[in-house]
């Protein structure tokens, strides 16, 4: 079982371990744990499992682009593997997507984390291209919530 709660000033503060754990363990698997600064519409939550903050899950969007960006981590690694994560996606998907102004979401995921990789494709990510940034191998996914249609392509650098 597990619940999102809003991220607000209050509970802002568990953010110092997540932070701890990005510098550990997180690192190797993605290269940011808060949401985009720039990002116009936010819906970000904190994903808890028995009472406790175990990371965080986030879909942003800018006025100029048709699609949001979902960012999502579990920080304590206890909660890995138990399916929190594919339940937090469909979550934000089924209550925060329709406010987005978007039925499209892309992710982006280092090829690599194979066990999120099969989680995202659980959900109804698909792969949209593959490429590298830097010295990273990165996988570019793409959700759309449209009813009898295929995914459509997003290419942006």
């Amino acid at each position: 079982m597990f619940e999102l709660e809003q991220v607000c000033n209050e509970n802002m503060s568990h953010y110092s371990e997540y932070e701890k754990v990005f510098k550990t363990d997180l690192k190797q698997y993605q290269s940011r744990i808060y949401p985009s600064e720039s990002a116009e519409v936010l819906h970000w939550y904190h994903i808890k499992a028995d009472k406790k903050y175990i990371g965080a899950i986030w879909l942003e969007k800018n006025a100029d682009e048709d699609f949001a960006v979902l960012g999502i981590f579990i920080a304590n690694e206890l909660y890995r593997n138990k399916g929190i994560g594919k339940s937090a996606i469909e979550q934000i998907i089924k209550t925060d997507l329709q406010n987005m102004y978007t039925n499209k979401i892309l992710l982006r995921v280092r090829e690599e984390n194979e066990r999120a990789i099969r989680c995202y494709k659980s959900v109804g990510f698909k792969e949209n291209r593959r490429y590298e940034k830097g010295n990273l191998n990165v996988v570019e996914m793409l959700y759309c919530k449209v009813e009898n249609s295929s995914c459509c392509s997003i290419y942006k650098i």
